[in-house]
């Protein structure tokens, strides 16, 4: 099952209403980015150890290395291949 977030803000609101097994975040959303989702995410005990994805257009190392320092699992740089992430997923949540 998907649950869609029109922003970071709607995001959140979702996923505290409904835990989450994978978490799958763009970098550049409005109202809340997606580095602060994840240090939001990974302040609930829920979310803590949930494998979070980064799925954007930033690809510097400061900002990879900034999405791991905030708990970010992976770092995905659009456009990406389809394939890669079914098998990232895969690989994060069994």
């Amino acid at each position: 099952e998907v649950q869609e977030a029109v922003d970071g803000e709607d995001g959140l609101n979702k996923a505290k209403a409904k835990t989450a097994d994978l978490v799958l975040t763009d970098q550049n959303m409005p109202k809340m980015d997606g580095l602060t989702l994840i240090k939001h995410l990974r302040g609930l005990p829920q979310y803590r150890t949930t494998p979070i994805l980064v799925l954007t257009t930033e690809s510097s190392d400061a900002m990879k290395t900034a999405g791991k320092a905030a708990g970010a699992t992976g770092w995905l740089v659009k456009p990406f291949d389809p394939q890669k992430l079914l098998d990232v997923v895969k690989k994060v949540i069994g």
